[in-house]
Formats: structure tokens, C-alpha cells, sequence
């Protein structure tokens, strides 16, 4: 077994790991005696190479449930929850989302004041206020209100729970409408400060170049930002299969960054020196759009897909993803299983990564012409990786899910990429960036169209209530079918080199 074998296996422990602990609850002693056991075997068979990398496989997986349990551990903030009206002071600690009829903030918490007493506290609280006044990243507040622990709203019909959903941001508080005094701002992170501020110039430049549903349609394409998405809009998304466009996945990076590189290409630039040019677009769009915790994910993962291009063979960078999700999950535990987008980008992206030569082989008699048959493989291979999640989080199977995402994929890179320059031609000059406001629109209100047109189609979707157990099982045939035709693949080359 060769070492990046190996190495794969012990990432796939960890990810496992969280994954069953996310599902069963095994408390820290047992995993404490899965550990143990796993050492037990390793000194037992110590010259066995298979049964010591299982050994150590069985620790790393009780590494990573102990993680997803130190990470469940709450901050000293909710365990006031309930507990009347209370007086405490914190920082806003992200960009405030902003919507018709209200404002929501989350607050990190730092004093709490009860009977004239001041305590120290920790803890993250989301609060919702009307829409004015507004409000700003690091402003440093104190409020009047009663902490709350969230509803858990289901899981409804359509999957959502409202409780699972903030804790997997560490929240496991609200407060309604409470009294809020300024107390100073420029409080938060000087470099986040920075970024939040060219984001939110960004989003005012979209919204001052055209109006809805485009803006937010163009928002969840370039900030993986789908709350200001209308819910029609949001259900044909749903019913076309075409939710993953708005999460804003290493896919639609890759989709952007391999428009550039063409782009270069045409202008007579070294291979080497125009995935540079990738890359650099890539890390500039993720600054310039405020480089928050999904678009960094979606650009790591987006660069993968663009270094495995560049080095001529997509399965060979399966390691590097692998690692670069472990080790997001490590940071935080709950997206594996709680954060959709994360699923839909990191899915979406390995279906780029290994289902793609699948792919490609089977369609090499169809036209290069217009990109289709790039955009078809592109569109096959993501949507049979992110398949089984939208079924579970929105209980139906698109019918027409195939056709959909290739008529609206094949204008998503020029969409993309007009929008982020409309976008960030428009924080230096409004006036100049209208050409491509108006292109933009363009291109979003066909994409739109098509949408709504194929959701509107007659059995486009069809119920299914799937559980996680069918999700695993789903993707244990896909692994594998994928380990069968990886297998071919070598054995065919191995012939080839004989017969030489």
C-alpha cells in the first residue's frame, strides 16, 4: 500500500469519525475506549502493515468524534437562557444581514450585568432588531433583552432546522427585539473590518445596477448569499435541481477560473504562466467579495480543481481535496453534517475530481463546439456527487435536473464573470460599470427565465423523503463503482505497457 494511499485513508478516518459521532452521540469515554483499542492492536500486530494502518485508522476516527464533542461544548452565555431580562455587552462579530423588515446580528458576548453586578461571559447570541438604525461589524453594544434558547422548527417538510442551524454556527441564543445602546465601534478585527467593508461595497454596487431577482440571484452566485432569494425563486431552484449554483461551490470557482484561463490562452500565454493568472484571479475575486468562511472554502477547493487541470489529470489531486476538507471539518466539526453549503461545494468539487474522467470518456464522441461537451461533464459529475443531499434537505428528485443545469451552466462562467466586474468596477465608478450591470442582467434574466420555465414543466420533480442512512448507502455503490472503473483504467494501461 503506497504512502498517499495511506494518507487518504487516515483523512477519510477523521471525516468518519465526525460523521458518525454527528449521528450517534458516543460519549468521550467510549471514544476514549476506541482509542485505547486501536492502540492494543497496534502493539499486538505491530509486523501486520494492513491490520497496524486499521489500528491507527480506528484512533483517528475516535480523534475525530472527540473533536465534533469539544466543539459541541457551549460558551458560558447560554446557560442563561430563560433566565429573564438581562443587560450584556459584546461586539458584533460578522456582517449584520440586513432584510426588508428586520436586521440580524450576532453578537459575541463579553459582560453580562445582573442586580447591578458585571460578570465576565462568552458565548455568540443572534439578534434580531428592526431595520433601523443600522448597525455595523465591531460595534461594541450593550443590550437590554431576555436570552431565549432557538426553536427547533422541524425538521420540516423541507428539512430546515431553524435550532441545528445556528449551532453549527456555536449560537444557542437569541434575543428579540431587545433595547440597544452604542457604547463604540471599530471594535472587531481591523483586517476583517477591511474585507466586510469592500463586501458590502460590492453587494451596494450590484443592488444600485439592477434590481431583483437578478441582484440576489447574482449575490448567491458570487457570495454563495441566497437569504434575499425570493421563496418562488428558490423553489424553482429546487425543483430544476439547480440549488448548488447559489452555494457558491469550488465548482462555480473552477467554472470562472477555467473561463480565465482560456481567456489567457487565446492571448498566446505559457501554460504555467496562465494558471497563475487563475489563481490570482481566483484569490482576488475571494478578496474583493469579503472573503468570508464559504468563498475561502469555495476558492480553496476551486484551486484544486484548477493545479489538477494544470497538471493534466483530475484524480491525482483527490488527496489534496480530501486534506483541504479534513481540514475544514477539523476547524469546525458541524459543517460536515449541519452546513449545507459546505456539502453542495465540497461534493460538487469532488464530483469534478473523480467522476469527471467517468465522464469524459463516455461522452468523447460528442462536439467540443460552444464548450458542450466540457459543460455537460462538468454538469453530469456534480450533480450525480450532490444528488443525494438535495433529496434529503429538499425531499424531492429534480426530473429535469440534467437538461437544466447544462441550458442555464453554459452562460454561468460569462454570468459570473460580467457580474464581478459590474460588481468591482462599481465601487471606483458607477457610471462605468453599467455596460456590465447591463450584461449582467442580461444573462441573469435568461438564466432566471429558464429556471422558472423548466420548474414549470409538467412531473419536473418528484417527491422522495430520503435519511441519512440512504445517503450512505448511496454513496458506498458510487465509491464503489468509481473504485471498479479506476481499476479498469489501470488494468488497460498496465496491457498497453506489456504489449510495448
Amino acid at each position: 500500500m503506497t504512502k498517499s494511499k495511506i494518507f487518504l485513508y487516515f483523512c477519510l478516518s477523521f471525516v468518519v469519525g465526525v460523521f458518525i459521532e454527528s449521528l450517534v452521540k458516543i460519549p468521550f469515554i467510549a471514544l476514549g475506549g476506541f482509542f485505547i483499542l486501536g492502540m492494543i492492536l497496534t502493539s499486538v500486530f505491530w509486523p501486520i502493515k494492513k491490520t497496524i494502518i486499521a489500528a491507527f485508522c480506528l484512533m483517528i476516527m475516535a480523534l475525530g468524534g472527540a473533536r465534533f464533542l469539544e466543539k459541541e461544548q457551549v460558551g458560558t452565555l447560554s446557560q442563561l437562557n430563560g433566565e429573564g431580562r438581562l443587560k450584556i455587552v459584546g461586539v458584533i462579530n460578522d456582517l449584520p444581514d440586513r432584510r426588508q423588515t428586520s436586521q440580524k446580528l450576532i453578537l459575541e458576548a463579553r459582560q453580562i450585568m445582573v442586580s447591578g453586578k458585571t460578570a465576565a461571559v462568552n458565548g455568540l447570541a443572534l439578534i434580531t432588531v428592526k431595520p433601523y438604525p443600522i448597525y455595523q461589524y465591531g460595534d461594541l453594544l450593550e443590550i437590554s433583552g431576555r436570552l431565549e434558547e432557538p426553536e427547533s422548527f422541524g425538521p420540516s417538510d423541507d428539512g430546515f432546522d431553524y435550532k441545528t442551524y445556528l449551532a453549527k454556527s456555536d449560537i444557542y441564543s437569541i434575543i428579540l427585539n431587545p433595547e440597544i445602546k452604542i457604547l463604540a465601534q471599530n471594535q472587531g478585527n481591523y483586517i476583517k473590518q477591511i474585507l466586510f467593508s469592500l463586501k458590502q461595497k460590492y453587494e451596494n454596487s450590484i443592488e444600485s445596477l439592477m434590481g431583483e431577482p437578478q441582484a440576489s440571484f447574482l449575490a448567491g452566485l458570487n457570495l454563495g448569499q441566497n437569504k434575499q432569494i425570493s421563496p418562488e425563486l428558490s423553489d424553482a431552484f429546487k425543483k430544476t435541481g439547480t440549488s448548488h449554483i447559489v452555494a457558491l461551490s469550488g465548482y462555480n470557482i473552477s467554472i470562472i477560473a477555467s473561463f480565465f484561463m482560456t481567456i489567457f490562452g487565446w492571448l498566446m500565454l505559457r501554460r504555467s504562466l496562465r494558471f497563475w493568472l487563475a489563481v490570482a484571479a481566483i484569490l482576488f475575486f475571494t478578496i474583493l467579495t469579503g472573503a468570508s468562511a464559504s468563498v475561502v472554502r469555495a476558492a480553496i477547493m476551486g484551486i484544486l480543481v484548477l493545479l489538477a487541470r494544470h497538471a493534466g489529470r483530475m484524480y491525482n489531486v483527490r488527496n489534496a481535496l480530501v486534506f483541504a476538507g479534513a481540514v475544514m471539518i477539523y476547524l469546525n466539526p458541524k459543517i460536515l453534517r449541519f452546513d449545507i453549503g459546505f456539502q453542495l461545494s465540497f461534493l460538487a468539487t469532488a464530483g469534478l475530481v473523480w467522476l469527471a474522467p467517468f465522464f469524459e470518456k463516455a461522452l468523447k464522441n460528442l462536439p467540443k463546439i460552444f464548450g458542450l461537451r466540457e459543460v455537460l461533464t462538468a454538469t453530469l459529475s456534480a450533480q450525480l456527487a450532490v444528488l443525494p443531499i438535495l433529496i434529503v434537505y429538499f425531499g424531492q428528485l429534480s426530473i429535469i435536473s440534467p437538461l437544466a443545469n447544462l441550458v442555464v451552466l453554459l452562460f454561468i462562467p460569462l454570468t459570473m464573470l460580467v457580474g464581478f466586474l459590474a460588481g468591482g468596477v462599481g465601487i471606483i465608478w458607477i457610471g462605468g460599470a453599467k455596460i456590465f450591470g447591463w450584461l449582467a442582467w442580461l444573462f441573469l434574466t435568461f438564466e432566471i427565465g429558464a429556471i422558472k420555465f423548466f420548474a414549470g414543466l409538467p412531473l419536473s420533480s418528484i417527491k422522495m423523503n430520503w435519511g441519512w442512512p440512504f445517503v450512505i448507502f448511496y454513496y458506498l455503490i458510487l465509491i464503489g463503482l468509481l473504485y471498479l472503473f479506476y481499476n479498469k483504467k489501470k488494468e488497460i494501461l498496465v496491457e498497453k505497457w506489456a504489449e510495448k
